[in-house]
């Protein structure tokens, strides 16, 4: 005997959803695992639902992700626009402040139509990587989940605490919450030396969960489960589906062409060894993070390189996603894709273009349209973008020894790509500065020096130093011109190309037309050349310790460090780019050729750029702190400035320079604005449907 249950039962506010339970069931629930989707019961019967959302992160501008700065009325507007694009899910990672949940529920009290939550309970991954003991991160992640069950039951308070969330939580949201997905990323190690710590353990037996002829990671997992189901279970008598988090490095599946074996194809966790007892009708479904650059193999297995798409195209990706589809008898999610639109770049897949960075916020839109069609067409059972917003907090291995760790969320690296995943930017200030060639947003306190029939312009806000050059004569898309900057008094170069200025100088911008304007730095300044050296086998730094030396060159970005192939002398080059080349182009968005990465723009009679503080050793403009002198402190570390000085000359002119600051900040105005990858998307899963 059955029967179907409103979510308002036993002391709970009535809810408009609906929860299914077997007569001699412990719990009732109204999600469960069905053979390829999730299905939600709707009063009468279960019908599988598509998953199509974002994953929300806890940075905003200003505040790193344990200040929880968000306020209800940011994420009301959140979810209505999540909503407007066609999504029915979000994913959060963590504990959100109450008003959180208060906004969610009062979306879904008006929409038509619900936004689905998926729950995620996180465990600290430095605290991972120094226990080496999964079993020793259990009871901290089970006290997490245990808070968060009482949360989205409205029945929690918390005392305030620093780092994390607090409150007092009265919206029960539970009626929305589709599932559980579980802990982080598994790393090679902590899988390898739990396995290896607890040999003896290679199963578990509970009363919702079990695995057995496993492992000890795999006892972890079914434990953290079981534990988190219960709670609920006898606290609340509901359930829901549970998953735990993923990702192609620890896949079930063999990768022989991967080049670091031992860290990206070492282990193997597979959640279909986990099986739902009967006691747990809602089931498990599987759940990874799958991005189409990372790890290697993603585009050196020569199966996923010759694959070719409907369209006739080489696509790695959905190479790569048919082969794990095949591993599954159970519903599996993509909780993670997606790709930034950053000006910087981390890896590349020179095969398919879907990058991790260097992407326009166009190029980013399509580049998410076509995985997701991938991940629909392949009978997944969703996929969840990452993420909704861009977080200036983030850090990037190749440019994450560049910043100051402490001062990062003041303002935005666009050199590093993991600040700009996000559907919505963050624009700092009213967003007024717009790339355009013209001197319409500038003000004349703005005015910097005028010589030689040029006038230069400078300000400064949190993501640029925004510079533009005046001529008095037209025609400056055909001259040369060169923009001299002084950033660290401890070292410089008095020329450059024959050309000499008037204090030593470290970078020079040489604008030489659309196609062939850089940023060069001047080699002792390089810090590229110094800190890379040591992973670049191609790289000669030989004369880089001048501190007068008059060479430059270019400002490279890492995309892969030298590799050494296992069990072989064979050595991979690393391999970099030339992040100094500028971009031309206007970045006004209400223009049909706006391009979000362009660097500088031409009109007739003047050229505007904005050059990302990244790109001149900036470690926090906000407090005007600079790399020091590296080579002479054998390490990068910060020193700050109170000044920089800029100048310009026309080839063959002198240079004239002049001084120029800004005022540290501690706070940040920012405004929102949606990318136009939000648009692409929005036009994608509105298409988006179940696959029979």
């Amino acid at each position: 005997m059955t029967m179907a249950l409103s979510a308002g039962c036993g002391q709970k506010q009535e809810t408009p959803a609906d929860l299914y339970q077997e007569e001699q069931q412990a719990a009732a629930y109204g999600f469960r695992a069905g053979e390829k989707y999730l299905e939600v019961y709707d009063g009468e019967a279960f019908r599988p639902v598509y998953l199509k959302g974002v994953n929300i992160g806890s940075g905003v501008p200003g505040h790193f992700p344990g200040e929880l700065a968000i306020t209800k009325e940011t994420y009301a507007r959140w979810l209505d626009e999540i909503a407007q694009m066609h999504c029915n899910t979000v994913r959060i990672y963590t504990t959100m402040m109450p008003c959180f949940y208060e906004a969610l529920l009062e979306h879904n009290q008006k929409a038509e139509e619900p936004l689905y939550l998926i729950m995620g309970v996180w465990y600290d991954e430095e605290t991972a990587a120094e226990e080496g003991d999964a079993f020793a991160l259990l009871d901290g992640a089970v006290a997490e989940a245990q808070e968060q069950i009482d949360i989205i039951h409205g029945q929690a308070e918390i005392p305030q605490r620093s780092g994390k969330a607090w409150g007092k939580y009265t919206a029960d949201v539970s009626p929305y919450v589709l599932g559980w997905i579980l802990g982080i990323e598994p790393d090679a190690h902590l899988v390898g030396t739990t396995n290896a710590k607890y040999p003896e353990i290679d199963g578990f037996d509970g009363t919702y969960l079990m695995t057995e002829g496993t492992d000890a990671f795999h006892a972890f997992l079914c434990e953290l489960g079981e534990r988190v189901i219960a709670y609920e279970t006898e606290g609340y008598g509901m359930q829901r589906p549970v998953s735990w988090t993923n990702w192609p490095t620890a896949d079930a599946l063999s990768h022989p062409a991967e080049p670091t074996p031992e860290k990206e194809d070492a282990v193997s966790v597979n959640v279909e060894l986990i099986r739902a007892k009967e006691s747990f009708a809602p089931g498990i479904f599987a759940s990874y993070h799958v991005y189409p650059y990372y790890p290697d193999f993603m585009f050196l297995e020569p199966s996923y390189g010759s694959f070719q798409d409907g369209n006739g195209n080489i696509n790695t990706y959905e190479a790569y996603l048919r082969e794990l589809i095949g591993l599954h008898d159970i519903p599996v999610l993509v909780a993670e894709f997606g790709v930034p639109s950053s000006r910087g770049c981390t890896h590349i897949n020179p095969l398919t273009g879907l990058d991790q960075g260097n992407l326009n916020e166009t190029e980013q839109g399509w580049c998410l349209d076509s995985m997701a069609r991938d991940i629909c067409n392949n009978g997944f059972a969703g996929g969840l973008v990452f993420s909704w917003q861009d977080e200036w907090f983030k850090r990037t291995w190749n440019t994450m020894d560049y910043s100051n760790a402490d001062r990062r969320a003041f303002w935005n690296d666009v050199q590093t790509s993991e600040q700009a995943f996000g559907l919505m930017e963050f624009l700092p200030g009213d967003g007024s500065s717009v790339l355009d060639g013209s001197l319409s947003d500038w003000q004349e306190t703005d005015r910097l020096l005028s010589a030689d029939g040029y006038t230069l312009w400078a300000k400064a806000d949190a993501r640029y130093l925004w510079l533009a050059v005046q001529a008095e004569e037209g025609g400056l898309q055909e001259r040369r011109l060169v923009l001299p900057l002084d950033i660290t008094p401890a070292s410089g170069a008095a020329e450059y190309d024959g050309m000499a200025f008037p204090r030593a100088v470290d970078f020079v911008i040489d604008l030489n037309g659309t196609e062939d304007s850089h940023v060069y730095v001047q080699h002792y300044y390089d810090r590229y050349a110094f800190f890379y050296r040591k992973y670049d086998n191609l790289l000669d730094v030989s004369g880089y310790d001048d501190p007068d030396g008059t060479a430059f060159g270019p400002v490279y970005l890492s995309l892969n460090k030298m590799l050494k192939l296992p069990g072989s002398d064979e050595v991979i080059d690393a391999t970099k780019y030339d992040s100094g080349l500028l971009r031309c182009g206007t970045a006004d968005p209400a223009e049909e050729a706006y391009d979000s990465l362009a660097d500088f723009c031409y009109q007739e009679d003047c050229v505007e750029l904005r050059i990302p503080w990244g790109l001149l050793n900036f470690r926090d403009p906000s407090s005007k702190e600079i790399e020091d002198d590296f080579w002479a402190k054998g390490m990068l570390q910060g020193r700050t400035v109170s000044e920089i000085w800029l100048g310009v000359c026309a080839e063959g002119q002198q240079a004239q320079m002049a001084r120029f600051t800004w005022a540290d900040w501690d706070t940040v105005e920012y405004t929102e604005r949606l990318k136009d990858s939000y648009g692409i998307l929005q036009a994608c899963f509105g298409e988006l449907q179940i696959r029979e």
